[in-house]
C-alpha cells in the first residue's frame, strides 16, 4: 500500500510510523487511519521488528478528528446506521487504531512531540509508553464545541475525579501534570526528545520481545478481572514465555553472570499455521 499521509520506516527492529500532515497538525481523516493501520499490521506481523513508534511530523503530534474534511468525496465509505457503531468501527477510526495497538504483542512507543488533543490524547493513551515533550499538552476539549466524549484508558490512569474533571472541563494537561498523574513514562526538553526517545527504544530493542508480548497481553487482558483469573492470564503468559529461545537464554546468562543476548523470537507453536 502506498501512503499518502504517514511515514513509514523500518530501521533495525524499529518501524516508525509518522502521522504526516503539519500543516493539519495531523489531523485524523478516514486516508490516515487506514494507512495507520496497514502500517500497524505490517509491524506487527514481520518477525524482525522489535518496536513500534508512533509520533508525528512538525509541532504537533496529533489534534484528532479533522473537523474539515473527515472523508474524501472521491472515495466511497462504509457507513452504519447505528450512530455508536459509526463512532466505532467506520473505515480509518481512531478507535481501531486504538484497540490494535493495544493487541498488538510488541511495545508501542508514543513519541509526543507536540500537543495530542481530543482523538490525539486517546491515541496517545492507546501506545504503552509516552515519551513527552515538555512543551506538549493534553486535552480532551470536545465539551467546548458542545461535542460529548468519554474516558477511553483515562480513568485506568487517573481516577474517575480526575477524568470527569479533564473531559467535562475540557481543562488542558501540561507534560509535567501528565507526568505526575503517570501518563508520561517520561518528560524531556523538546531538543532532547529525540535522544531519549532512541534510548528508551533501546532498551525495549534488547529486550524479550515475545516475552514483552506475553506480559502486555495479560496486563491489558487483567486489569478488570479478578485476582484469580488474573493470576490465570499471568501463568498462561509465563507458560508460553518458557518456550522460548529467550527464556533459555536468559537463564543460561544469569547461571554465566553475563548479560543476555536475545532475539525475541515467538515459540514455535505460535509461530505455525493456527497456533
Amino acid at each position: 500500500m502506498g501512503y499518502d499521509f504517514i511515514l513509514y520506516d523500518k530501521t533495525a527492529g524499529v518501524a516508525k510510523i509518522t502521522m504526516n500532515r503539519p500543516e493539519r497538525l495531523n489531523a485524523l481523516n478516514v486516508q490516515i487511519g487506514v494507512e495507520m493501520l496497514d502500517a500497524l499490521e505490517d509491524a506487527e506481523h514481520e518477525e524482525a521488528i522489535r518496536v513500534v513508534v508512533l509520533t508525528g511530523a512538525g509541532r504537533g503530534f496529533f489534534a484528532g478528528d479533522d473537523m474539515k474534511g473527515m472523508v474524501d468525496p472521491n472515495r466511497p465509505r462504509k457507513r452504519y446506521s447505528d450512530p455508536a457503531k459509526r463512532y466505532v468501527y467506520c473505515e480509518g477510526r481512531w478507535t481501531t487504531i486504538f484497540r490494535n495497538m493495544g493487541r498488538m504483542p510488541k511495545p508501542v512507543v508514543g513519541v509526543i512531540n507536540g500537543h495530542a488533543h481530543g482523538a490525539g490524547f486517546n491515541l496517545a493513551l492507546g501506545c504503552d509508553f509516552r515519551i513527552i515533550s515538555e512543551t506538549a499538552t493534553l486535552a480532551a476539549p470536545f465539551v467546548k464545541w458542545a461535542m460529548a466524549t468519554g474516558t477511553n484508558r483515562l480513568q485506568y490512569f487517573v481516577g474517575l475525579g480526575k477524568a470527569l474533571e479533564w473531559t467535562m472541563l475540557g481543562t488542558p494537561i501540561s507534560a509535567r501534570e501528565a507526568e505526575r498523574w503517570g501518563l508520561a513514562t517520561m518528560v524531556v526538553p523538546p531538543d532532547e526528545l529525540e535522544q531519549a526517545a532512541n534510548d528508551f527504544i533501546a532498551r525495549l530493542k534488547a529486550a524479550p520481545t515475545a516475552s514483552l508480548g506475553f506480559t502486555k497481553a495479560a496486563v491489558y487482558r487483567g486489569w478488570r478481572r479478578d485476582a484469580d483469573e488474573a493470576y490465570e492470564l499471568q501463568g498462561l503468559a509465563q507458560h508460553f514465555a518458557r518456550q522460548t529461545e529467550d527464556f533459555a537464554e536468559g537463564r543460561k546468562a544469569f547461571a554465566e553472570k553475563r548479560s543476555a543476548s536475545y532475539n525475541g523470537k515467538l515459540p514455535d507453536i505460535l509461530r505455525e499455521p493456527g497456533g
